[in-house]
């Protein structure tokens, strides 16, 4: 019972976040500004996304940079947990139009399902994004692919363990197998030449080295963030 109830807690509490950052947003985009949310857990953003669905009608696409596909219905009982961000912007009554997801190779049964069965989710998966690489696919042109995916006006929501651990040791479910620095800067440099529009972003899941004694995280975290806000003028 006393897990139950801290369950409950913890659910109407991230709904509250939800609901803050959602009003908050509002207020924003209504003043005519682009608005990015820095996490925290992957599920912060989901207020954010909720705004931008009102207010362009769910007439976007997402482009999610993950190791994980994020599709679960609720995770272990939490339904705002970062394993459900996905899964619950696709059920907002205004939901956006396309899912584009590339980096993944973390995922359960159920999200494969929901891949394989929802048309507006495209997922490209590590492994076979390196596997076409190396039998002569470019990542140019699999980038032009990604970004061909979306519509004219696009969100970016970036899981900085959509990287390689290399440049994100100390986030909380890092995945080996994982996107260069530079694979995602040619991919967002390919998706601002295609002239669509970026309605907002956010970059979540940055963590430090717990000792304090090592910055890398947070100066991979801070160039990624630099690049998200270049593709914004």
């Amino acid at each position: 019972p006393d897990l139950q109830q801290a369950l409950q807690i913890v659910n109407e509490e991230c709904h509250k976040m939800v609901e803050y950052i959602h009003y908050t947003a509002q207020d924003y985009l209504q003043q005519d500004k682009l608005v990015g949310v820095i996490g925290g857990d992957h599920s912060s953003p989901l207020g954010l996304i909720k705004a931008l669905s009102e207010k362009y009608a769910g007439e976007f696409g997402i482009l999610h940079i993950d190791a994980h596909a994020d599709l679960r219905q609720a995770y272990q009982g939490f339904e705002h947990s970062h394993a459900s961000i996905m899964y619950n912007v696709l059920q907002l009554p205004q939901a956006p139009q396309r899912l584009v997801q590339v980096g993944i190779r973390d995922f359960c049964v159920e999200e494969k399902k929901l891949i394989d069965n929802d048309e507006r989710i495209t997922t490209y998966f590590a492994p076979q994004i390196f596997s076409q690489h190396y039998q002569g696919k470019t990542w140019q042109q699999q980038c032009e692919e990604i970004v061909q995916q979306l519509p004219q006006k696009v969100y970016i929501s970036f899981d900085i363990d959509g990287l390689d651990p290399l440049y994100c040791p100390n986030t909380g479910t890092p995945v080996p197998g994982g996107l260069s620095f530079s694979h995602v800067e040619h991919l967002l440099r390919v998706l601002k030449r295609s002239q669509k529009q970026i309605i907002g972003f956010d970059l979540c899941e940055v963590a430090p080295d717990p000792q304090g004694l090592d910055e890398w995280d947070g100066n991979v975290g801070a160039r990624i963030l630099y690049k998200l806000c270049g593709l914004v003028d």
